[in-house]
């Protein structure tokens, strides 16, 4: 089977883990024995090229987000991309072109946010292959809506101006990494008949290289750690207010916290601010985005993986990796990590926003360390049976190969969406 799959980004030149796992899926299905040709953007690079089978020919503009706590100067910079996230009609001409080129047997599409959305879709209804969705991201739902909880600029009429007419979602099938984003896509009108939940799977290394001892300025140093980019629905502040009470209130001096990854300038500084007026200085390091190797050895050495979302995590990658390194890990009971994590049997879950409920469970992890041993053990026993790449990549396959001979509930290519 030769598959075309479509990315916004890919390996090499990345922003996150979902561009990592479809590098993974790719190397996973060529090993089945299967041709995966790959076309993305030049993100990254100086211009654009073709490396082998990976076509770096799309333009894409990096995600725009309003918000009212920006100058009015600050939020009209941002009109243009949040345009081009949508419209972009080179980008439909190159998917055409190299669909033509190439004559694969499927289209296999990942994420789509920042290469024109609107105008890839615009060209789906021709294709006469068939048409898979990987769904990580609630990227239709909100072109369809778009605003969120989170969103900081409520100007839903605005955004539906800039962004107009979305065409309908053609496919002949779709993947969602779990359940929570297939509720999402069927609320907007996708066919449950033709969804299936493949949970995302981790880089082989998280369970097969040896795991470090953990280093510790001394005996009761506890390191806690947070990884995943720095915006307000990822709760960050939520961390920063336990370790508050923990630090101030509670006279721990033992704690210290990692946190990994980069994100939005307002709400970093406001996350300073907190850390100045709190006295938390001493307490907090941001170490910014680190090779996958520097952020493997941080799982090593740390003592709890914090996930306090304040959203509904479509899944939760970084969550299924720290159990694979035998890391103990608290998130919230929303979404993804919720279909990951079982209560009191390989994690711990909280409800999201309220840091006393998270110093309480932090505190329990912190004062029992045959728990955090027993949760160690029964997360890595989760992900070999859940979350490896091996088995989602033949999950993957079976799913295209049904789709590509017919055998879809319902088969043939349908659409959803504005009518």
């Amino acid at each position: 089977m030769r598959i075309l799959l479509l990315s916004n980004l890919y390996p090499p030149h990345v922003e996150g883990g979902a561009e990592i796992l479809a590098r993974d899926i790719a190397g996973s299905l060529e090993k089945l024995g299967h041709e995966v040709l790959v076309l993305t953007s030049w993100y990254g690079l100086s211009k654009a090229q073709q490396d082998g089978q990976v076509w770096r020919t799309l333009r894409t503009v990096m995600s725009a987000h309003f918000d009212r706590r920006r100058s009015i100067w600050q939020q009209f910079s941002k009109l243009n991309n949040y345009y081009r996230d949508y419209h972009n009609a080179a980008n439909a001409q190159e998917l055409q072109r190299v669909i033509a080129a190439t004559r694969p047997d499927a289209l296999y599409i990942w994420e789509v946010n920042g290469i024109g959305i609107n105008s890839l879709l615009s060209v789906l209804p021709t294709l006469t292959i068939p048409i898979v969705f990987h769904l990580g991201s609630y990227w239709f739902p909100y072109a369809l809506s778009p605003e969120t909880e989170q969103s900081n600029l409520r100007l839903r009429w605005f955004k539906q101006l800039l962004i107009g007419r979305v065409p309908s979602l053609t496919y002949t099938s779709l993947i969602g990494v779990s359940e929570t984003v297939k509720q999402k896509y069927v609320k907007v009108g996708c066919d449950p008949q033709r969804f299936e939940v493949i949970y995302n799977g981790i880089d082989a290394r998280f369970l097969d290289l040896p795991r470090s001892e953990k280093e510790e300025a001394s005996s009761h140093s506890k390191q806690l750690l947070f990884v995943g980019r720095l915006r307000a629905e990822k709760g960050i502040l939520v961390i920063l207010k336990a370790l508050d009470i923990l630090t101030n209130e509670r006279q721990r001096t033992d704690l210290h916290l990692n946190i990994f990854g980069d994100g939005d300038e307002v709400y970093i500084n406001e996350l300073q601010a907190f850390i100045q007026e709190k006295r938390l200085t001493g307490a907090v390091t941001f170490h910014g985005k680190v090779p996958q190797d520097e952020l493997l050895a941080y799982y090593d050495r740390s003592h709890i993986m914090l996930v306090p979302s304040l959203w509904q995590e479509p899944f939760g990658l970084v969550i299924a990796e720290a159990m694979a390194r035998g890391l103990p890990v608290i998130a919230s009971d929303v979404g993804g990590p919720a279909e990951i994590i079982t209560h009191g049997v390989d994690g711990l879950l909280v409800a999201p926003g309220d840091e006393h409920v998270l110093v309480s469970a932090m505190s329990r992890l912190l004062e029992d360390a045959n728990e955090c041993q027993h949760l160690s053990e029964a997360a890595l026993i989760t992900v070999r049976e859940r979350f490896t790449i091996e088995g989602n990549a033949k999950r993957v396959e079976q799913h295209l190969l049904h789709a590509l001979h017919g055998e879809i509930a319902n088969s043939g290519m349908v659409g959803v969406g504005i009518t």
